[in-house]
């Protein structure tokens, strides 16, 4: 995903850790500004390998200068998994665009 990683919560984490454990060979790339900051990296890798998700597996990426070159980062992907229960917008939007399919859980209540 490609969301703001104050959208990732301990039971975003906690799911994403349980498809990744279930298929041994996928990997989560991840991509936002604050992967700027080392702290923010740290946490991110630590909390999915808390759940065992081996840290080689997590791709973390910064923003990068250009509308085009961040499009393009979408041809890493093979599907976007959403946050919840705050969802992607625009980057759901761009998945699409992109040709990416988005898995998201249906909001209750």
């Amino acid at each position: 995903t490609f969301n703001n990683v104050a959208k990732i919560n301990g039971h975003v984490v906690r799911l994403w850790a349980r498809i990744l454990l279930a298929l041994p060979d996928s990997r989560l790339l991840l991509k936002s500004r604050a992967f700027a900051a080392k702290q923010v990296k740290d946490s991110c890798l630590c909390a999915l390998a808390d759940f065992g998700v081996d840290r080689s597996r997590i791709d973390l990426l910064q923003v990068v200068a250009s509308t085009h070159d961040h499009m393009a980062k979408y041809a890493r992907m093979d599907i976007s998994l959403d946050t919840f229960p705050y969802a992607g917008t625009t980057t759901t939007v761009e998945a699409l665009l992109m040709g990416v399919p988005v898995v998201t859980l249906r909001a209750t209540g």
